[in-house]
């Protein structure tokens, strides 16, 4: 028994002393307060050959929370009765940074004739859920639903707007070691998603001003816009649907694709069974 006694006051001891070298707080919680939650992120903003071919080229760096569901009383439009709705959602912040431009780009090849903008740049985000299933893709756009947000905003203990809310001139730069930041937070919104989905993916335009022009398939000249690509699995099934089962399959990465979300989703389909093909042995 003293033995016992001995070994819980040498635990308690070294636990004081680790509450006190991190700050009273265990590292996991230390790192939740520092990003309130917005874990997610993609690796590269912009590279070295965007910055010099685009001189107007802006990023948002964009943080996301894990992808969630909540069961909620919605009404009806068409009945105006509540009913007993799943709504999956996304909700994001985003931070406008200084990007350092090359001093000389007379060894690129500009690849966009780039015409001056107009204007201040605007916000304005488009975001898309596709699934992918047995060979089949669904788009679902991203919804706006007032009363979900309220309860949404109320689970987040922050106000989060909508795609139309939102729109508005890029906020104020904000540099990589400022202690506070200029951000804007969003909030994406799904209802009468296919239950029975496994695997999906998040299109999310309107982060970037990024552009490519490139020839299309007929052989005509077409513009891909820089997209942020989050896919995602989630291993249930339509019983018992917990926000638990979504899965991120890596991080966020940037992509350039076609504004229409369809033809954006087969390209971004055939880009991904290109890669598998070549991890292949």
């Amino acid at each position: 028994m003293r033995q016992l006694l001995k070994r819980s006051a040498l635990t308690t001891f070294i636990c004081s002393c680790l509450a006190l070298l991190t700050g009273g707080m265990p590292a996991q919680a230390q790192e939740n307060k520092l990003t309130r939650g917005f874990t997610i992120k993609p690796d590269l903003t912009a590279t070295g050959e965007e910055r010099a071919t685009q001189k107007s080229l802006w990023v948002l760096d964009a943080t996301f929370k894990p992808m969630r569901m909540i069961r909620m009383d919605l009404t009806n439009p068409k009945t105006g009765k509540k009913e007993k709705t799943l709504v999956w959602y996304l909700v994001y912040k985003c931070v406008l940074r200084p990007l350092e431009r090359p001093g000389s780009s007379n060894d690129l090849t500009p690849q966009n004739a780039e015409v001056p903008p107009l204007g201040p740049s605007l916000f304005v985000p488009e975001v898309v859920l596709i699934t992918n299933d047995n060979g089949q893709q669904t788009s679902y756009p991203n919804q706006i639903v007032p009363e979900a947000e309220v309860i949404i905003n109320k689970r987040e203990r922050r106000q989060f707007k909508n795609a139309v809310d939102i729109i508005g001139e890029l906020p104020p730069e904000t540099a990589a070691d400022a202690k506070s930041e200029n951000a804007i937070y969003g909030v994406c919104v799904w209802t009468g998603v296919d239950p029975n989905t496994d695997y999906f993916t998040i299109l999310f335009y309107g982060l970037s001003n990024g552009y490519k022009k490139v020839e299309g398939p007929d052989g005509k000249e077409m513009t891909l816009r820089k997209v942020l690509v989050q896919q995602y699995w989630r291993p249930g099934d339509q019983f018992g649907q917990q926000e638990q089962e979504f899965r991120p399959k890596g991080s966020p990465f940037w992509q350039y694709l076609p504004d229409d979300p369809e033809q954006a989703a087969e390209m971004e389909k055939k880009l991904n069974l290109n890669a598998a093909e070549q991890k292949q042995p």
